[in-house]
Order: C-alpha cells, then structure tokens, then sequence
C-alpha cells in the first residue's frame, strides 16, 4: 500500500482555497441577510430605515480608506508569511511571501498617489 502522505498533502493544497472562498461567501451571505432581516423589521415597524443599511453600512468609509486598511493588511500578512516560510523551510519557499508582500506595496502606492491627487484637487 502506498504512503497516503502525499494524496492528502495535494489535496490540501489544492482544496485550501475552496475552503477558504466557501467560508468567506457564506459570512457575506449571512451578513447580507441578516441585514435584510433589520431592514424588513424596520420597515415593518414603520420607521424609517438608515442609508447606512443599504450602501454596506461603510458609513463615511471610502474607497481611498479601503485602498489603504488592504495595502497594510497584505504588507502584514505577506511579511508574517515570508517570515514563517524562511524560517520554516527556508528562503527558496519562502520567496511566496514576497507576492502579497509585493501586492500590497503596490496598494500603498496606489493610495499614496490617489491621496496627492485628492489634495490638488482640493487646492
């Protein structure tokens, strides 16, 4: 019989981001309908139902906040992950840190250059 290590350890690796998408679709599905319960009582109860409700409740969040909150997260998780694989395994593997590591020095950028642009717009 064969060692199963590695049919599962493909498995893993290859079912992980399924995983991961199923968990993430169906907490926004919950939200979503949760909020749809809040806006239904609202309504039921005759009162009137906050913009807030219906625009995600990002409540004076925009898209510039946003650009910058992702840019440090992947720059976190892309330095916490290079960190851990360098030390784990070594630097060949852990080179995989530098790809969110590298997208998030782009986000940053991104929201550097549309901060600057917002500034001269104010000007």
């Amino acid at each position: 019989m064969t060692d199963p290590v590695p049919i599962i350890a493909i498995l893993m690796v290859f079912s992980t981001p399924i995983v991961c998408l199923a968990i993430l679709m169906n907490s926004l599905h919950k939200r979503k309908q949760m909020q749809m319960e809040i806006i239904n009582k609202l309504i039921e109860a005759g009162q009137p139902v906050p913009e807030a409700l219906f625009t995600g409740g990002q409540g004076g969040v925009n898209e510039t906040d946003a650009l910058y909150r992702r840019s440090l997260y992947l720059l976190w998780v892309g330095g916490a992950v290079f960190l851990a694989l360098f030390f784990i395994a070594g630097l060949d593997v852990a080179t995989l840190g530098l790809i969110p590591l590298a997208i998030g020095g782009v986000n940053y950028k991104l929201w550097q250059e549309s901060k600057a642009r917002a500034g001269q717009r104010s000007e």
